[in-house]
């Protein structure tokens, strides 16, 4: 049953955990029923890594924000919506950092225009609240992963390699890495963006996984990628992650510093108690995060808005 037309928005440079989302989303959509489109800037890369090439019949050839019965927007998507539509347009507005909350990051300035707001952490929730500017109402929609995707990466064989994934902070994955060597530990380190595929294997073959995030994050996935791939998971806190993570429990959660991490990643090579331990609480917690329930919280999101 066609319930309506659901417009999406992207400006895809080059794969990112947010296109991935919004990817998502939009195939949610098309699971509940809605003539899921997207309108892709003439800007955007069309090659493989741009999923939305898979449904070439679903790419728009004009943004005509006017004509869908419900858009979606996320990130500076905000740009392409004339504020004379405000009000007028019905919109879900999928909120992924703790930037909008940030009064010198241009995020910020689209709180106050009228939308839905899907929070995909109760810290993203929080923040967004407290500054007293948003214009609608806020949902809490915990991000997930489609697990089967991420375990098409699984090989089954595991190095004795650490994997640090230091894109966004490669200051201290580079000094992280140096320590571990320097004790006599096998490092792979990646400070420059990978293939999600290639990603993915790499996780799947450490020994342990060290993903760092960003100071302030609103959620992080590949936390919860590290979890589902069964690796044992070193991962400071940055805000959005204490909405899956608990440290001791399926990871530990050191200090973003050398030394702490280091500390962790020997705890867990140590022998294999601790980090099994962990590994079978982290499947479990990656379980819970599984596309299913977000659809769900989202298909009940959209009936109250429609109704």
């Amino acid at each position: 049953m066609n319930r309506g037309r659901i417009l999406f928005h992207r400006d895809f440079r080059g794969y990112t955990g947010g296109h991935g989302k919004v990817w998502d989303y939009f195939n949610h959509a098309l699971a509940l029923g809605w003539d899921a489109r997207v309108y892709l800037t003439p800007e955007s890369l069309r090659d493989p890594s741009n999923p939305w090439m898979a449904v070439p019949s679903r790419i728009e050839p004009e943004w005509r924000p006017g004509t869908a019965d419900l858009l979606f927007l996320a990130g500076m998507d905000w740009q392409a919506l004339p504020r004379v539509l405000d009000g007028r347009s019905r919109v879900l507005n999928l909120v992924q950092g703790l930037r909008h909350a940030d009064p010198v990051q241009p995020l910020h300035a689209f709180l106050d225009r009228p939308a839905t707001r899907i929070c995909v952490s109760g810290a993203v929730a929080t923040a967004i609240t407290a500054t007293g500017r948003v214009n609608g109402s806020v949902r809490i929609i915990p991000a997930a992963l489609d697990l089967g995707a991420v375990m098409a990466a699984a090989t089954g064989a595991h190095g004795d390699a650490v994997f640090i994934g230091a894109a966004k902070t490669p200051r201290l994955g580079n000094e992280l890495a140096q320590r571990l060597r320097a004790r006599g530990h096998a490092v792979e380190l990646a400070t420059d963006w990978l293939p999600r595929g290639e990603y993915l294997a790499a996780i799947a073959a450490a020994a342990v996984a060290v993903p760092l995030p960003a100071a302030a994050e609103g959620f992080f996935l590949p936390g919860l990628e590290v979890m589902a791939l069964g690796r044992p998971l070193v991962m400071p806190a940055c805000g959005g992650n204490a909405e899956y993570a608990r440290d001791g429990m399926n990871c530990l959660m050191p200090e973003a510093e050398a030394d702490a991490l280091v500390q962790a990643v020997e705890r867990l090579l140590a022998g294999p108690g601790l980090a099994q331990e962990l590994v079978v609480a982290g499947r479990a917690t990656a379980a819970r995060h599984d596309l299913p329930a977000e659809r769900e919280a989202f298909a009940s999101l959209i009936g109250e808005i429609i109704h």
